[in-house]
């Protein structure tokens, strides 16, 4: 029934595993909230760094950690790549491999056996000798595992999975289309024997590799600090397998402008007492020493087995009784099924520090905090961030408090500081409360429900009494302590926050409920199934958000109904929700030879459920939204009915005995077979209705989805298990789940209006949208078509494209193919326009950057075909110049452009070449870069940068002012900027001398334009609300 000590990830992890895994909305009936700490913008074109925390709770699960930032709360800085070992860990081979029998990782032996996916599918392969199941390939003197891991990734906007493909190639499933994951420094043979300071316990440095389609490449793992592993701690541990890497955590990413980010995590030698741990221990909670302990979550697996067997018997028929005892129908037997103890550790990483070409962005401080019992451990939390500017001053500051009761930490209140220029440091403050916090179990209750969530009913084991139909393997519970609690559906759920303003939101849940599920039962052969059921799962949904102002008063309220066919006017009341967790940990089996009949009784339960970590028990398919009795918005997801898992697969016989077996009931061995999840189609909006306050409907969007990575030939990697006596070869695709059309509705007494929106995606070799098709109502089509460096390219190498295309396979090589290069447009089949960036190898930089931008009136192009099949290309010939782009520094900062009149613009930049401080129209930047008063401007912009007051800012002002007057510059239009760097510009002075100053509130937002002076006319206002 599985391994004796599961592998647990970290809160940070889990979390992040649930927002990657099924869109965050409604169909969760979730509460989610952001708030942003802080953002580095324009770090590489539009892509900059975002730091927020972010809460998301389901509902009170005793066994799960705290996170460094609080219970249900995680930080969003980076991201992660986590797994889900199935079978052996990838990459586990160890120094001193010890059989050829023993089934070693994956990885290893992908990189030794050198099939594909086609031939693994087609069992072309040797398997390990007769007597050891024949599931394993067997390559040279060891044999490597075939069932691949999934790896989850969660980073910078960006989610999926993927598997490694058993040709190396990973398949992946995401939303982001030309993703690239490079492995190739991912580490295939954990563990080492020992480092160089004896330990046994640490990891070999591993690195996965994923680079954007804008060319940016994000690093994830390396070193020990940077990777998250579990270690299970039992006796019977084996020098061998010590442990598992769950998570590599991103630590560099690199930009194609040579910005590069690094972000540091919490290191801690490991004493000589400690090097070998995860050997010499069954809980860290003793012996292990600080501050290495302190890296650690320390976890209390409680678990109840019952492996029972019925040998020689006469009767088949009939049910099963377990009550403590199991009654066979002829017979009886004990079962010694107490619940059983035992320790896991997980080696967590904390970021430490963030930095951007080497500057300090980002400093984290953590204070410990002492552990609540003898069986715990002590643990960090994040107590304080401090943000700087690239030139190192101290832009803002955040503080964290925490409310603690026993080992459970909520987030009590984030408290933010600006640093201003000459003033005192001012405070915004958010607080939190949550419902029942200060009465909770201690985490290693056995109370808990089916899905892990606390239920409060305690009885001393984990597997409850139940009786079983031998014929179907049909089971019920005849008690109900593992069934879910409906009064303590709110738990430990976020109450209510405060805002800065003093404003606040409210927070009511109700129990979740559900009128189907998915099962596997006799009359489906034991393959997924959706049947109609009713019951109620753990955990709160929300159901109305309360919103007062700072006095108190009630401004607003929005209510939420989880109900099929909703309407206010008729008492429906069928749940829309989908049991979309599969349970069942227990199998009743029988066998049958020539010779004999026996029976066997597999149960299994244990207090950590991994599924109520990284998902959501049940997913609704209709959500109606109900806000301060102002009409009604119905929500509809896509769902398990409309996109089930789905099994493409075949199967052998894997009877390996001269006896022949047969299991009963029939197709039992199907019961815990893998499928290819369609999860990542489900929880997407598909349909939207807003109907008035009488329920009349008013306007409509219709959503239609399809899985365009589904074309790719070969985008699947195969998965082999087995079961009894068969032996299963799955297909696993790639996917990305995109809009196809969308419908818009607008409902009127003389007529509806519709505008239909269509995408197509029929691109060669990249997954972009390639052509977007308006149809108005009035029955007019506007299509706009783009292309991207793989439909240029038309030779492998840049001397084989046509001129100016050599840069196209450039492009390709960099994986640089979601830039759209040429926008077409058409109006009813007619040409428009046409658009087209050409691109070019700087010299002085060795960056790919814009040269020419193109115009054209006519729909002129032609076919080229060098080797890599035909493409369609604008014929250049035909297109005028909007702009060429003339000379870059060697940042990829654009230094001079001559617009489609021949007049060059020359750009200056300052604040160490990170901001253009003037744009010279007319001057050629070779005329004009060695001038003393461009030198003047530059050298007071680093200065107002360095040390940022009012005098410094002055300074520089007046040097732009010197350089708009000075002798050599008259005859140009000069526009001069000024910067509070990482914030945003503070002045901009017309050519004419009119100047507008922009002025940023405490949360370093825009608050106003004023002319010419912080206290001049006010030109425009902003105004932000805090929004739940």
């Amino acid at each position: 029934m599985g391994q004796t000590v599961p592998t647990i990830k970290s809160p940070q992890t889990y979390d992040m595993e649930k927002f990657g895994n099924i869109p965050v909305s409604l169909s969760t009936g979730s509460v989610s909230y952001d708030i942003n700490l802080f953002s580095y913008n324009n770090i590489y074109n539009q892509d900059g760094l975002n730091i927020d925390l972010r809460y998301f709770g389901t509902g009170f699960i005793p066994s799960k950690k705290s996170n460094y930032v609080g219970l249900d709360w995680s930080l969003a800085v980076g991201g992660s790549i986590s797994r889900e070992v199935r079978g052996t860990p990838d990459d586990f081979f160890p120094e001193s491999p010890q059989s050829s029998n023993v089934l070693y990782g994956y990885l290893e032996g992908i990189r030794n056996c050198y099939k594909n996916n086609q031939d693994t599918y087609n069992q072309n392969y040797s398997g390990l000798s007769g007597g050891y199941g024949n599931i394993g390939m067997k390559c040279g003197n060891y044999s490597y595992d075939i069932e691949p891991d999934k790896f989850n990734f969660n980073f910078m906007g960006m989610s999926g999975y993927f598997f490694i493909g058993n040709d190396r190639e990973p398949i992946i499933v995401s939303d982001n289309p030309n993703l690239l994951i490079d492995i190739s420094q991912m580490s295939s043979r954990q563990p080492l024997n020992s480092f160089n300071n004896g330990s046994r316990c640490l990891t070999k440095p591993t690195v996965i590799k994923i680079t954007d389609g804008k060319g940016i490449k994000y690093y994830f793992g390396g070193n020990y600090e940077n990777l998250e592993v579990s270690y299970p701690l039992y006796p019977e541990q084996t020098t061998q397998n010590r442990f598992t890497i769950t998570a590599w955590n991103l630590f560099k990413i690199e930009y194609p402008n040579t910005n590069i980010i690094e972000i540091k995590y919490r290191t801690a030698d490991i004493s000589n007492s400690d090097r070998n741990f995860c050997l010499d221990r069954d809980n860290i909670s003793i012996m292990t020493q600080e501050p290495f302990l302190l890296m650690f979550d320390h976890h209390h697996v409680l678990r109840q087995n019952i492996l029972a067997e019925n040998s020689n018997y006469n009767t088949s028929s009939g049910n099963l009784l377990y009550d403590g005892t199991i009654y066979w129908g002829s017979s009886s037997s004990y079962s010694n099924s107490s619940v059983q103890h035992s320790f896991s550790a997980t080696k967590k990483s904390f970021p430490i520090e963030i930095l951007l070409n080497g500057n300090t962005l980002a400093s984290f401080s953590y204070e410990r905090f002492d552990k609540y019992s003898s069986y715990t451990i002590p643990s960090l939390k994040l107590t304080g961030i401090n943000f700087f500017d690239n030139f190192q001053k101290q832009l803002k500051s955040v503080a964290f408090e925490y409310y603690r009761y026993k080992d459970y930490f909520f987030l009590d209140k984030v408290k933010l500081f600006r640093k201003e220029r000459l003033s005192f440091d001012y405070l915004q403050e958010y607080k939190f409360d949550y419902y029942s916090k200060s009465e909770l179990p201690d985490e290693t209750t056995i109370g808990i429900d089916h899905w892990g969530y606390w239920n409060n009913r305690v009885a001393g084991k984990l597997i409850p009494n139940f009786t079983l139909d031998k014929n179907t393997d049909a089971y019920s519970f005849t008690e109900n302590i593992r069934d879910a609690n409906p009064n303590l559906y709110a738990t430990a759920l976020l109450k209510s926050i405060i805002y800065p303003t003093k404003g606040k939101s409210e927070f009511i849940y109700e129990p979740h409920d559900y009128s189907e599920k998915i099962d596997r039962n006799y009359n489906s052969q034991f393959k997924n199934v959706l049947v109609e059921s009713q019951g109620i799962v753990g955990g709160g949904r929300l159901n109305t958000i309360n919103n007062y102002s700072n006095d108190g008063t009630l401004i607003g309220t929005k209510e939420y109904k989880y109900i099929s066919n909703y309407n206010p006017n008729t008492a429906t009341t069928k749940s829309s929700g989908v049991l979309s967790n599969y349970y069942r940990n227990l199998m009743y089996l029988r066998m049958q030879t020539p010779y004999s009949n026996s029976e066997r009784l597999e149960v299994s339960s244990d207090n950590y459920i991994e599924t109520a970590f990284n998902s959501f028990p049940v997913l609704y398919s209709e959500v109606t939204e109900k806000e301060n009795n102002n009409g009604y918005t119905k929500h509809y997801f896509t769902n398990y009915s409309n996109y089930p898992d789905i099994s493409i697969s075949k199967e052998v016989d894997n009877n390996l005995s001269a006896v022949n077996v047969n299991y009963f009931p029939l197709n039992i061995a199907n019961i815990n077979l893998p499928y290819h999840s369609n999860g990542y189609k489900r929880g997407k909006v598909y349909r939207q209705e807003y109907y008035d306050n009488n329920f009349l409907k008013i306007k409509s969007t219709n959503t239609e989805f399809t899985d365009i990575a589904e074309i790719k030939p070969n985008n699947f990697v195969t998965y082999v298990t087995d079961r009894l006596r068969t032996k299963y070869f799955f297909k696993l695709f790639g996917g990305l789940f995109t809009p196809k059309k969308i419908e818009n509705t607008d409902f009127f007494a003389t007529g509806d209006l519709k505008t239909k929106t269509e995408f197509f995606y029929e691109g060669k070799n990249h997954l972009n949208l390639t052509k977007k098709k308006i149809t108005d109502p009035n029955a007019e089509i506007y299509e706009t078509e783009y292309q991207y460096a793989d439909d240029l390219r038309h030779g492998n190498s840049p001397n084989s494209n046509m001129p100016p295309y050599q840069f196209t396979p450039i492009m390709v090589v960099n994986n640089m193919r979601d830039i759209p290069l040429v926008t077409s447009i058409y109006k009813n089949s007619i040409f428009q326009k046409r658009n087209q960036v050409l691109y070019f190898p700087d010299n002085s930089s060795g960056l790919l950057l814009p040269k020419e931008q193109l115009f054209y009136s006519e729909d002129m192009t032609q076919v080229v075909n060098n080797g890599l099949g035909p493409s369609i290309v604008p014929q250049v010939a035909y297109g005028s110049t909007e702009v060429t782009y003339d000379k870059y520094d060697s940042k990829g900062n654009l230094l001079q452009y001559t617009t489609k009149n021949g007049i060059p613009v020359t750009i200056i930049w300052g604040y160490n070449q990170t901001q253009p401080i003037a744009k010279i129209e007319g001057a050629f930047y070779d005329n004009v870069k060695d001038d003393v008063l461009i030198s003047a401007a530059i050298t007071k912009s680093n200065e107002d940068g360095q040390y940022g007051s009012v005098s410094y800012e002055q300074a520089l002002i007046d040097a732009l002012d010197n350089l708009r007057k000075g002798t050599g510059f008259t005859a140009f239009h000069i526009t001069t900027y000024t910067y509070n760097p990482m914030v945003g510009v503070t002045s901009i002075t017309s050519p004419l001398g009119a100047r507008e100053v922009y002025l940023y509130d405490y949360t370093l937002r825009l608050k106003e334009i004023r002319e010419n002076s912080s206290t001049g006319k006010l030109i425009k206002e902003f105004k932000y609300n805090y929004k739940n």
